[in-house]
């Protein structure tokens, strides 16, 4: 089911609170201490991310204080823990750049890399003829500015 945009064509409807709630939900259910965190959906970069692959984004948490990432591969379909996440910090991060094309890498010491990218309203495959758009503009500026904070911190 889609909406129709005054801008253009039809759009997915967007997932709301219910939809960030979900993807609170499995954050929450893997992480500890995980209230101290905001949290983004980002797209895996298929064949760099650990966790990568068809039908599956990270749920990123970060804070500013210490200067963390929490990352959680997650299964878009029926939101669920899709891998072990990462926590990635100062005690263990190898590298974290941002490429040209607007996507982050963090890699940590021991081997594991993560490449994703954001978007404000990404529109989500959460089941079979279902996208939902999820509204996620104010963080994404947030989070741009942790991680120029945190890249340069590397």
């Amino acid at each position: 089911m889609t909406s129709e945009h005054p801008d253009g064509p039809a759009r997915p409807p967007e997932g709301g609170q219910e939809l960030k709630d979900a993807f609170r939900l499995v954050f929450d259910g893997q992480i500890p201490n995980y209230g101290d965190y905001n949290l983004v959906v980002a797209s895996c970069h298929d064949g760099i991310a650990d966790g990568s692959g068809p039908g599956r984004a990270f749920v990123v948490g970060y804070r500013w204080k210490p200067a963390e990432l929490m990352i959680a591969p997650t299964h878009l379909s029926g939101i669920t823990g899709a891998g072990v996440p990462a926590e990635v910090n100062m005690t263990n991060l190898a590298h974290a750049l941002q490429w040209e094309d607007g996507s982050y890498e963090v890699g940590t010491s021991v081997g594991r890399i993560f490449r994703f990218g954001l978007e404000p309203e990404p529109v989500l495959e959460i089941g079979p003829g279902a996208p939902l758009r999820l509204d996620q503009a104010d963080d994404v500026v947030d989070f741009a500015a942790f991680m120029t904070a945190f890249i340069a911190m590397a």
